[in-house]
């Protein structure tokens, strides 16, 4: 019944915010208001409800794409042609429920990748920019017959979860009309990135934010499974030596290992890479508030120049 009252003032945000700018901003405010309130509530459905507020707080478009395995949500603005297409991938969400309890779905309590993609929106309005959930997030439990835990769990990175990340970036290029992309992912979503950008070859530069660059590495610190179905973007990393490239590592990351990023640049062996260290961020943590002081200088960083570790308050 919540969840239907909420549907219905997103109903109404959209009819008034063409017609009284006034009232689009009270719905807003009562939106958040709303999530304030119900914040501790970890049900799927709020989850849903929580990411379409975001979505309609910062003026992106949703859209339902539909590949040959899955299908993807995702959220763009489009205001004017660019050549420049700059997509952010979600994280991992919420996978697992504790360290043996797999989750029944993994849409995120926190979908950080989509904050920072509506603060880059918002910050450079005529900017392309989207953003693209992993499989089976943004699903009712039962509602895409693909949606097997493995696809959140040890084939979270395999190939078809790649494929069907490249056929959602190739559709939102093809409507933006872009002909270069920028993929930033966060936490998992980077290794998405880095495994999808290998099968392209429109990819203008890379950057992750607590990148899971090595998830054996990463799985072998905390003494944790393998993920055996999954491909892993240090194995690929050669192949990017030549795409400009920025990872963003929080200082008090407990999540992924600082070592990760180091080894995954050293193994390119280029002038294409650097690390920045962000010392008021943690895996989730310092993101939001740190992100606006990025998005407008991200050129200026993505260019082959001589690698220095870069650290950032």
């Amino acid at each position: 019944m919540v969840g239907t009252l909420v549907q219905l003032v997103v109903m109404i945000f959209y009819y008034l915010k063409t017609k009284k700018p006034f009232f689009k901003w009270f719905f807003v405010v009562l939106l958040f208001i709303f999530f304030g309130a119900c914040g501790s509530s970890r049900s799927v459905e709020n989850r849903i409800i929580h990411a379409d507020s975001i979505i309609v707080s910062s003026q992106l478009t949703p859209l339902a794409i539909k590949t040959p395995y899955f299908a993807l949500q995702t959220a763009y603005n489009f205001s004017e042609p660019m050549s420049l297409l700059t997509v952010y991938i979600e994280g991992d969400g919420r996978s697992w429920v504790s360290r043996n309890q797999l989750s029944s779905n993994p849409t995120p309590i926190n979908p950080l990748a989509l904050h920072l993609a509506a603060i880059h929106a918002q910050q450079q309005a005529s900017a392309s920019v989207a953003w693209i959930a992993r499989p089976c997030q943004y699903q009712p439990t039962k509602g895409d017959i693909n949606c097997e835990p493995k696809y959140w769990s040890s084939h979270r990175f395999d190939e078809k979860v790649i494929e069907s990340t490249n056929v959602a970036i190739d559709q939102l290029m093809q409507k933006s009309g872009a002909t270069n992309v920028r993929l930033i992912g966060f936490s998992g979503g980077a290794a998405v990135a880095i495994l999808a950008a290998v099968e392209r070859d429109d990819v203008e530069s890379i950057v992750s934010i607590a990148g899971n660059l090595d998830h054996r590495q990463v799985n072998e610190f905390h003494g944790v499974t393998p993920l055996r179905g999954s491909l892993n973007p240090k194995d690929v990393a050669t192949q990017l030596a030549s795409i400009p490239q920025v990872h963003f590592v929080g200082a008090s990351d407990k999540v992924i290992p600082s070592v990760v990023v180091d080894d995954f640049i050293k193994v390119q062996a280029n002038d294409c890479a650097q690390k920045v260290v962000v010392i008021n961020a943690g895996h989730i943590d310092g993101w939001i508030d740190y992100w606006p002081t990025v998005v407008n200088g991200l050129d200026d960083r993505l260019s082959c120049s001589k690698y220095e570790l870069s650290i950032s308050f």
